[in-house]
């Protein structure tokens, strides 16, 4: 945050952090976003000065002049959020009025000792008090619960060494429509929390005042409330995810390496590191959820591991490693036939799995997968039919060039994260980890560390981490490298 401010100051950008200055510690603690408002003569300097930080602009803001850039701070691993608007859009829900006091706010910016340009007190008060009351003037919105009591705080901390006149003053020069009366009668409804039909009227006085400020006429602003109310309900069946995205776009981000190197935690970590500040999907490359055409067949395979345990895949992998090497020797006959069927259809619902994360990615949002599938023959998540495309029988050969298919078509990742675990400890975390089905064979185990070992996604970008660590240490190293990459 200092650099930010230190290369503003330098570069001669006009800007202030225009509200809840009463909690600015908290914002630069990165807590809460920083609300800046930038002089649109200074937004090319601007950019240049977050560009050179390394902060990246976001997309999807639904109110024109107003943007977000998402920073990393590396030494602390936090992102922090610059909320900039470059002319003061609020007002409500849809914030609904374009208010001119940008040279209000801007004109007697004064430096804190934390290095930040923030309006004088009495500015701060005049817009704090009109935005408090618009949020009361739409009969739909006075209704919502709010909380008063700290906007009585907020205003009884601004009052404070504010005198009359100048409130009057500023009022008369850049909201001349307001009168004082009026504001006066605004500010002791919101000092005494008072809320009901009298504060209503007050509020609705207040925006008949603003009226040639307004963004949205006639029933333009029902309309943008209802896609607002829209956008909020689908948001909270999605689980509460932001839908704000980078500008740069999505990506898909695979987490690879053997079982126990800690894909899990490094995708849960990842998903909560980001998922704050922009749309996050995790989905899981090894076990696809079922399609329609696999789901019954899917739905009998508990039943038949455990009527069949030695047609079980884990087995089946492992006694052809310890054969010939080709798997010709540990696959005959039906059991032959099961695996490769159980092959194809794991290729087809990782396909379909696979094609909508990128359809995501496509669309702003960030997906971060556990184990990713690769093209490579014979490693975890590779085609796993590759000896039998010479086979003698057609119907296996069709099936192995099937599978290929598959796995050809399904796109590449943008970045891949392949952890590394030295052998011992992946033991030790498989027997002591709980997992539905409890912990993998040893032996099925250690053959996954070899191939894993050998995993190369061709023309991906890939970063080794060494996962031997404490989770802290491994996302120190990832956080830089992920960022720098989006």
């Amino acid at each position: 945050m200092r650099a930010l401010f230190d290369s503003l100051r330098r570069a001669g950008v006009r800007y202030c952090h225009w509200k809840s200055n009463w909690r600015l510690r908290e914002a630069l603690r990165g807590e809460t976003d920083l609300d800046l408002l930038v002089h649109r003569g200074d937004m090319s300097q601007f950019l240049s000065v977050v560009g050179a930080l390394g902060c990246k602009p976001g997309s999807r803001e639904q109110h024109p002049s107003v943007c977000h850039y998402y920073g990393f701070d590396q030494e602390s691993g936090k992102l922090f959020d610059l909320h900039v608007y470059y002319r003061v859009i609020t007002g409500g829900a849809i914030k609904g009025y374009h208010l001119p006091v940008e040279n209000m706010l801007l004109g007697g910016a004064w430096q804190t000792e934390d290095g930040v340009y923030v309006p004088t007190r009495a500015a701060e008060l005049v817009l704090f008090v009109i935005r408090k009351s618009l949020d009361y003037a739409v009969p739909s919105e006075a209704l919502i619960p709010r909380d008063w009591t700290a906007a009585a705080d907020e205003l009884r901390w601004l009052r404070q060494g504010v005198d009359d006149q100048e409130v009057r003053r500023l009022l008369e020069e850049h909201l001349p429509s307001v009168e004082f009366a009026l504001f006066r009668s605004l500010t002791h409804a919101i000092e005494s929390g008072r809320s009901g039909v009298g504060r209503f009227r007050l509020c609705r006085a207040l925006a008949s005042r603003l009226r040639p400020h307004r963004r949205f006429v006639g029933g333009s602003a029902s309309l943008a409330r209802g896609r607002r109310a829209w956008r909020k309900a689908w948001r909270h069946a999605a689980g509460g995810t932001p839908t704000q995205a980078l500008l740069s776009g999505g990506a898909v981000i695979g987490v690879v390496g053997a079982d126990g190197s800690g894909k899990s935690t490094v995708v849960r970590e990842v998903r909560r590191w980001l998922g704050d500040f922009v749309s996050v999907a995790t989905i899981h490359g090894g076990k696809p959820p079922p399609s329609v055409a696999t789901a019954l067949p899917r739905l009998l395979l508990p039943l038949l591991r455990r009527a069949m345990p030695g047609w079980r895949t884990s087995r089946i992998d492992v006694q052809a490693a310890e054969g010939n090497g080709a798997g010709r020797g540990a696959t005959r006959g039906r059991r032959r036939l099961f695996y490769a069927l159980r092959a194809l259809m794991l290729a087809h619902d990782r396909k379909r799995l696979l094609l909508g994360a990128h359809r995501k990615a496509m669309n702003g949002t960030l997906v971060v997968a556990d184990r990713h599938p690769t093209r490579q023959p014979g490693v975890p998540e590779g085609p796993a039919l590759h000896f039998l495309r010479d086979d003698p029988n057609p119907l296996y050969r069709w099936l192995a060039r099937a599978e290929e298919r598959t796995y050809l078509a399904i796109p590449r990742p943008d970045l891949v994260f392949c952890l590394e675990v030295p052998l011992e400890l992946a033991e030790h975390r498989n027997l002591t980890r709980e997992k539905r089905g409890g912990p993998e064979p040893t032996d099925y185990l250690r053959l996954r560390h070899a191939r894993s070992s050998e995993l190369d996604f061709a023309g991906v970008p890939t970063h080794r981490i060494r996962t031997d660590a404490m989770v802290e240490e491994t996302l120190r190293s990832i956080k830089p490298i992920l960022w720098k990459a989006l």
